[in-house]
């Protein structure tokens, strides 16, 4: 497998590695609501047939459901700064709140809804988690599927909602 490559970078590596007859099976990413060019990934990905593997698909936590605007429990910095400064962004938190009106209506929890997204959108999501709480909660994003227009509602939200550092994917 791969990590950090951009569309037209995966096409080179593959090209090559193919040439001396090795495979590449999965490309391993930078891959959430709040990362760019997740849609060009995931075609080049199809078209070679390599699996994209979603690492953050939660954001660092921002698309938990567990930080607000209000939250007092910020991680500490620089991982706190960042939150601090996104969470008060107005498009953030127009997505954040889709995806809590979806998580609600489903049954499911935020981080539910933002790993389902990654699933639907053809990636493996790779969840960092801190206890078994969380591992918990994490396996119920799988078993269902977002449906077709809520992806595209949370697509055209997190298009507007700021990227917390450039995706390596979005770099040639």
């Amino acid at each position: 497998g791969l990590s950090n490559y951009g569309p037209i970078g995966l096409r080179k590596v593959v090209a090559r590695l193919a040439e001396r007859g090795i495979p590449v099976a999965t490309a391993q990413v930078q891959f959430s609501l709040l990362t760019e060019s997740n849609d060009d990934l995931v075609a080049t990905c199809q078209e070679l047939g390599v699996r994209p593997i979603a690492y953050s698909p939660l954001c660092l936590g921002i698309l938990s459901g567990k930080y607000s605007v209000q939250s007092t429990d910020l991680p500490p910095p620089p991982r706190g700064w960042l939150f601090g400064a996104l969470l008060g962004n107005e498009d953030l938190q127009k997505l954040l709140k889709l995806m809590q009106e979806i998580a609600q209506a489903r049954g499911k929890t935020m981080a539910q809804v933002a790993i389902n997204w990654c699933i639907c959108k053809g990636a493996i999501p790779l969840v960092g988690v801190k206890n078994p709480k969380q591992a918990e909660e994490n396996l119920g994003a799988i078993g269902w599927r977002l449906s077709e227009s809520e992806v595209l509602e949370l697509d055209r939200a997190s298009q507007k909602a700021p990227r917390t550092q450039p995706n390596p994917a979005s770099v040639p």
